[in-house]
C-alpha cells in the first residue's frame, strides 16, 4: 500500500483511511461517508507488516500501542508524518522521536487555520532497543 491516513476522514485523494468511524466528523462534509476507509483503529491496524510507504498520523492519539502499530506496518524506508496542534507545554511528537529510528524533522505548518506541529521522519529504520514498542515495556 502506498499511502495510509491513520484516523483519515478523506483529505488525501490517494490515501487509505484508517477510522473507526464510517462517516466524517469534521467540516462541512461532516456526516458523509469517509472515502477509502478500513476499518480499525491505531493500536490495531489491519494491514500486513511493513506493507506501508507513507504514514500520515493527525491528531490522533500516540498511545505505545499506536506507535508499535504504526512501526509494524511501515515498510523499509517509509516515510511518517506526525502532526498534532501547538502547545507550548506539551510535546506529543516526545515518544515517536524517542523509540522511532530515522531522518527526523519537526516543523510548524498551517493545517486548516490551526497552526500544527509536524514530525517528519524518512527512512524510517524501525524501533529503537529501548523503544516503548517491546513487549515489556507495553
Amino acid at each position: 500500500m502506498a499511502f495510509l491516513d491513520v484516523g483519515g476522514e478523506g483529505r488525501y485523494a490517494t490515501a487509505v483511511n484508517l477510522n473507526p468511524s464510517a462517516e466524517k466528523t469534521l467540516g462541512p462534509d461532516k456526516g458523509q461517508p469517509i472515502p477509502n476507509r478500513i476499518d480499525g483503529r491505531a493500536e490495531d491496524i489491519p494491514l500486513p507488516e511493513s506493507s506501508v510507504k507513507t504514514i500520515v498520523v493527525e491528531r490522533t492519539p500516540l498511545k505505545n500501542e499506536a506507535i508499535e502499530e504504526i512501526a509494524r506496518v511501515a515498510a523499509d524506508d517509509a516515510t511518517l508524518v506526525f502532526r498534532r496542534p501547538v502547545d507550548k507545554h506539551f510535546n506529543p511528537h516526545a515518544r515517536v522521536k524517542k523509540h522511532i529510528d530515522g531522518e527526523v524533522e519537526v516543523d510548524q505548518t498551517d493545517l486548516d487555520g490551526q497552526m500544527v506541529q509536524q514530525l517528519t521522519i524518512r527512512r524510517f529504520g524501525g524501533t529503537r532497543s529501548n523503544g516503548c514498542c517491546h513487549p515489556h515495556q507495553l
